[in-house]
């Protein structure tokens, strides 16, 4: 827990109305956290929670707009499978991360090809024709490649019930 405690500096890639950081500047209101979001009207819901030691940014999350080695972290809860451009990310992930710093990355994956061909093939072409902007389902493959070819090391590769994924990726 004390590695965890020694992080100062959080950002929420694709934070929507910041219901992560919500929880954590809760629990940890010593850290400081940027919400980052394509939209600007979940910055704006973001803005208004009042969220001490909090920034959020209106931008793209496969290009970030911050300095190199800005963070020590980087969440990216559910909004990975809207990125048309996921090795951008990994990429603006690496030059943001501080020495040592992680990538938590949470999305809906699933061991079962059947299912992944299923969802790249079928579901998300459907759901981006009407509109819903989902692009990719994650596998362990896509990450690993995205991860190796950023420079960036895949610690903990986890698929949980409920076809969660829970992956962190540390740089070096």
């Amino acid at each position: 827990m004390s590695e965890h405690m020694q992080l100062s500096d959080l950002l929420d890639a694709g934070c929507g109305p910041a219901p992560m950081i919500s929880l954590l500047a809760e629990k940890y209101p010593e850290k400081h956290y940027t919400g980052l979001d394509l939209t600007p009207a979940m910055i704006e819901q973001a803005k208004k929670k009042h969220i001490p030691n909090a920034t959020f940014v209106v931008g793209d999350c496969e290009n970030f707009p911050f300095e190199d080695n800005a963070f020590d972290a980087v969440i990216c809860s559910m909004s990975f499978h809207h990125y048309l451009n996921p090795q951008a990310f990994f990429n603006s992930v690496k030059r943001c991360l501080r020495p040592g710093g992680r990538l938590i990355l949470r999305d809906m994956t699933s061991n079962s090809k059947l299912v992944q061909w299923l969802c790249n093939h079928i579901e998300m072409p459907i759901a981006h024709l009407f509109g819903h902007g989902d692009y990719q389902f994650v596998t362990r493959e896509s990450v690993m490649e995205y991860a190796q070819k950023a420079g960036l090391t895949v610690e903990r590769f986890e698929v949980r019930k409920g076809m969660r994924l829970h992956c962190v990726v540390r740089k070096s």
